[in-house]
């Protein structure tokens, strides 16, 4: 019923269904492709893709990644954070469910401070596949947090190399370089992760008291 009218539907069917995730991804995986929303996420309508860019966090897969990353420059506000959010439901996705649980295990462990425990965790994720971006980056949140600025580095440049888009990790990379004292190298990362990703303003202001901690050198 929904393809009839598409671009009236589909913020009907959202709204009617906010709240309900479960409800709603499978009323999107009824009616809509992955092609429709990317459609949609293009749309001149801002209201359109916001409401595309929040289907896609429910039901996007890989495929969608360019569209998103598109989206991260888009002039309205709203497309730019639901793009941005997408992109990182999509990137906890390694495609096996059990993988994905360790993952959110990790996560959980990141969020109540247990950091070793979430490095092992994060480990774990890594040894069952490692080529799955998120295991590496994820585990560099946790060695930033332990202190361990290098190790934190390297697991940042092995998510880029696995996923050269991610923001996330040119950001923490950034982070793990200024706590190394190699503003050079961190500036650098954070230009990155802004080229990427223009909306990240706490990168963009850390660039310019950089510039400025240099400058008065």
């Amino acid at each position: 019923m929904y393809r009839r009218n598409g671009t009236a539907e589909l913020a009907k069917l959202m709204f009617k269904n906010s709240g309900d995730d479960a409800k709603l991804k499978q009323l999107l995986t009824d009616n809509y492709s992955e092609d429709n929303l990317v459609t949609y996420l293009q749309s001149k309508d801002p209201l359109l893709g916001r409401a595309a860019g929040f289907a896609l966090r429910l039901i996007g897969t890989s495929k969608v990644i360019p569209a998103l990353v598109e989206a991260l420059k888009n002039r309205d506000r709203g497309i730019r954070y639901n793009a941005e959010y997408a992109l990182w439901a999509i990137w906890s996705h390694s495609g096996d469910d059990a993988v994905d649980a360790i993952l959110e295990d990790g996560k959980n462990l990141l969020t109540n401070e247990a950091y070793e425990e979430a490095v092992e965790q994060f480990t774990s994720v890594i040894a069952a596949a490692p080529n799955f971006a998120e295991g590496y980056n994820q585990r560099a949140i946790a060695y930033f947090m332990l202190e361990e600025w290098s190790k934190a580095v390297r697991d940042c440049k092995q998510t880029i190399s696995l996923n050269p888009d991610h923001f996330g990790a040119f950001a923490g990379m950034g982070h793990a370089y200024v706590r190394l004292g190699k503003i050079d190298d961190a500036i650098a990362a954070y230009k990155q992760a802004l080229t990427i990703n223009p909306s990240l303003i706490a990168i963009a202001e850390a660039i310019l008291r950089l510039r400025s901690q240099i400058e008065d050198e």
